[in-house]
């Protein structure tokens, strides 16, 4: 069913640098009333990108007689996909450069919920970059441990006895999809935390760098997003959770002999790949994407 749609600012205030309103979301689709519903109060957005959205056909703007929007050059736009299904859930990005746009990001618009078609419309009317920057991110043990070991979560007991098989997760997620990766964690579910390994750093902060040293030393190229590592207390014990981005790139991991390895995420295993025909196929797709490469053929 054809729909008609588009975003709808109510200004609240705008001066030559800014402008505050609200944002709703207008659809039509054949036979059916306009329908308007209200997607956030009070943003404020950079001059330049709100009159970039007006120009660009996908957003009208109403409130302020007086408001004319200034002519301005193309703007980088991203959408962080965060939850993804029938309904998408997004943050809009704004960069002036498109190169640019994921390391930095001048604003954003979080939490719009709509639904996937009017998702993928928007994505292709502003030319705008997705990825799935926070889909599937687990921030709590308990519910880690609920959920058990599975594409997108592994456990490790420590640090400083597993170094390797974290690498080897950190590069198989980073190839695959998104991953959270828990030290702290015994294989059975079983929160032990890192307390111990803890008490040997001193101080948490030291331990957190030696932790992200490793992972830059064993992984090229430099991943960028770089994961998010962070230590939290459950009750008494303390339990790392790293958050593993999908890499655009294809990511090898260095062995204790400094030799180069590719693994990648299968079910709930961080296997190794040494067929090159299989690596290939990894790096074409972290190349060009998984559906540009399957239309071209080449996955």
């Amino acid at each position: 069913m054809r729909v008609f749609c588009f975003f709808l600012a109510t200004i609240i205030h705008a001066d030559p640098s800014e402008v505050l309103f609200d944002l709703y979301h207008v659809t039509k689709r054949i036979s059916e009333q306009q329908r308007r519903e209200l997607i956030k109060e009070s943003v404020r957005l950079p001059r330049r990108y709100f009159d970039f959205l007006v120009q660009s056909g996908v957003m009208e703007a109403q409130g302020l007689d007086s408001y004319r929007p200034s002519s301005v050059a193309p703007v980088a736009i991203g959408m962080n996909i965060k939850s993804l299904g029938t309904t998408v859930l997004f943050d809009m990005c704004f960069s002036p450069q498109t190169y640019k746009l994921w390391q930095n990001t001048d604003a954003m618009i979080e939490e719009i919920s709509l639904p996937a078609d009017l998702f993928e419309e928007y994505v292709y009317r502003l030319g705008a970059l997705s990825r799935f920057r926070y889909l599937g991110k687990v921030d709590d043990p308990h519910t880690a441990v609920r959920l058990g070991e599975n594409d997108m979560i592994e456990f490790k007991r420590d640090f400083l006895q597993s170094k390797g098989n974290i690498i080897k997760t950190v590069v198989a997620f980073a190839n695959s999809n998104n991953g959270n990766l828990f030290l702290g964690i015994d294989d059975n579910g079983e929160i032990v935390g890192v307390n111990e390994e803890l008490s040997q750093y001193e101080d948490p902060d030291k331990y957190i760098l030696a932790i992200t040293q490793y992972i830059q030393d064993k992984t090229t190229p430099l991943l960028a997003p770089f994961p998010k590592i962070s230590l939290k207390q459950v009750e008494d014990k303390y339990v790392v959770i790293i958050f593993v981005e999908v890499a655009s790139d294809l990511i090898c991991g260095l062995d204790k002999n400094g030799e180069k390895f590719v693994s990648i995420r299968t079910n709930n295993r961080s296997v190794m790949v040494k067929d090159p025909h299989q690596i290939g196929e990894i790096y074409v797709k972290r190349r060009l994407g998984s559906e540009v490469s399957r239309r071209l053929g080449l996955l």
